[in-house]
C-alpha cells in the first residue's frame, strides 16, 4: 500500500513510518525537516520516499498533491502532524485552528483525487481525548482542545459527504514525546502499535469513529 504521513521526523508520526515500512509498504514521508529519515531512506531506499515540506505555509498542500499524483494512488493518510500550546491568546488560536484543524481538513480535500483510485482508501485522523467535550472537566489548554475538537467535526462531515473513503480519528494516549514530556505513562512504541493495529482494521462500516489507540470508542 501507498501510505502518506505527515508530521513523520519524529515521535510518533516517526514511529508510524517505521511501523509501515516494517510492515512492507511504501511511504511518503512529510514533514519540515527530514533529516531523521536519512537513515531509514538508506534501509528502505525504494519504499521511503521522503518530502521535506511545511505544508501549513502557502502552496503547500498544493505542492504536496502534486507530488502524491504522480504516484498513481492512494491507500491511507495520516494527518499526524500538530501543535500545542497552553497560551490563549489571538494568535495561539489562530495558529492551533490552521495547523490542527484547517490544514489536515484542506489536506485531505486535496488528496482525495489519488485516495478515490485505492480499493480500500483511508483517512486517520490523530485526534486527542482532550477534544472530547463530554470529557472535558479540567478546563484550560483552549487552543489545542478546540482545535482538535473542530478537527473532529470536520471529519465527521467528511464521513457522510464521502462514504468511499473510511475515516477514524485516533487518540494516541498520553505519550512520551517532546508533545507529551517525560511524565508521560504511554511509550511511543506503545502507541504506535495500537495506531497502526486501529488504522488497519479500518473499514466503510466504521467510519467516522473516534478511538483511542486501543480501538476503545471515545465520547465526542
Amino acid at each position: 500500500m501507498n501510505i502518506l504521513i505527515t508530521g513523520s521526523s519524529r515521535g510518533i508520526g516517526f514511529g508510524l513510518v517505521t511501523e509501515a515500512l516494517g510492515a512492507g509498504h511504501k511511504v511518503f514521508a512529510v514533514a519540515r525537516n527530514t533529516t531523521s529519515l536519512k537513515e531509514l531512506k538508506t534501509d528502505f531506499p525504494d519504499r521511503l520516499l521522503p518530502i521535506e515540506l511545511d505544508i501549513s505555509q502557502p502552496g503547500g498542500i498544493e505542492t504536496l498533491a502534486s507530488e502524491i499524483a504522480k504516484h498513481g494512488s492512494l491507500d491511507i493518510l495520516v494527518n499526524n502532524a500538530g501543535m500545542m500550546t497552553k497560551s490563549d491568546s489571538a494568535k495561539d488560536l489562530a495558529d492551533s485552528f490552521w495547523v490542527n484543524a484547517t490544514v489536515p481538513f484542506l489536506l485531505t480535500k486535496a488528496l482525495f483525487p489519488v485516495l478515490k483510485k485505492s480499493n480500500s482508501p483511508r483517512v486517520a485522523q490523530i485526534s486527542t481525548m482532550m477534544s472530547s467535550i463530554a470529557d472535558n472537566t479540567s478546563g484550560g489548554y483552549y487552543a489545542y482542545r478546540s482545535s482538535k475538537s473542530a478537527l473532529n467535526m470536520l471529519t465527521k462531515s467528511l464521513t457522510i459527504d464521502h462514504p468511499t473513503v473510511s475515516f477514524a480519528l485516533i487518540h494516541p494516549g498520553w505519550v512520551k514525546t517532546d508533545m507529551g514530556g517525560e511524565s508521560a505513562p504511554t511509550e511511543i512504541a506503545e502507541s504506535v502499535r495500537g495506531i497502526w493495529k486501529v488504522i488497519s482494521a479500518m473499514s466503510l462500516e466504521t467510519s467516522g469513529q473516534f478511538v483511542n489507540f486501543k480501538g476503545d470508542a471515545l465520547p465526542w
